[in-house]
């Protein structure tokens, strides 16, 4: 299977011709942001499922997936795993953004054997999502602090999440988003010990 990222917190899950879009974002939603998803045409042609963590216009932006069944994350929080589309199971469990932020979720996702968190605009974890979350395949992790975990908080945390693979995301890219303070060297300097699986902006990986 693929795994893409489209920068921000936004990636792209395909296995046997099934797409699934987690936490696209609305292009120029904020000053200094200027990422835009319909720049990442070929990734995302033929989603059929979008997984949303939460109700930011940075997160939710589903105006270009007009048909596909949606994840709300939020809502879904304490559900039995549902199948999205073919192959894709997903679950939610409360996380926390911070004060005045609104609520927020981390997804589970389930595919081909393996297992993808997405921890969305997590600030930090309850004790009692963080016994769910753990031994993730793959850990996508918010790092770029501000409105969530800092390079240092978030590798402590994935630390005691004991992922196979931590996932970098929600971080300062030049020119394209200055939402938060962090970049993801940042994070890498702080991530001794993890097992790094770095995704260029709009680049896959086969997992």
């Amino acid at each position: 299977m693929q795994i893409t990222y489209l920068g921000h917190s936004c990636f792209v899950l395909q296995s046997a011709g099934h797409k699934l879009v987690i936490d696209p974002y609305e292009g120029g939603a904020f000053e200094g942001f200027n990422l835009r998803i319909e720049d990442y045409p070929q990734a995302i042609s033929g989603v059929e499922g979008v997984a949303i963590t939460h109700h930011h216009a940075d997160h939710d932006y589903v105006k270009p997936f007009s048909g596909a069944k949606i994840f709300d994350g939020v809502k879904s929080i304490g559900k039995a795993p549902m199948e999205l589309i073919p192959g894709f199971a997903l679950s939610s469990y409360r996380t926390d953004h911070g004060p005045g932020r609104g609520e927020c979720s981390a997804i589970s996702i389930s595919v081909e054997g393996k297992r993808f968190v997405h921890l969305g605009d997590t600030s930090s974890l309850p004790p009692e999502t963080a016994a769910k979350v753990k031994d993730a395949d793959y850990l996508m992790i918010p790092v770029g602090g501000y409105f969530t975990m800092g390079p240092e908080e978030a590798a402590e945390l994935a630390k005691t999440l004991n992922p196979k693979f931590v996932v970098p995301m929600h971080y300062a890219i030049k020119g394209k988003s200055s939402l938060v303070p962090h970049t993801l060297d940042d994070f890498l300097k702080a991530s001794a010990g993890l097992n790094v699986l770095i995704i260029n902006l709009g680049g896959s990986k086969t997992v």
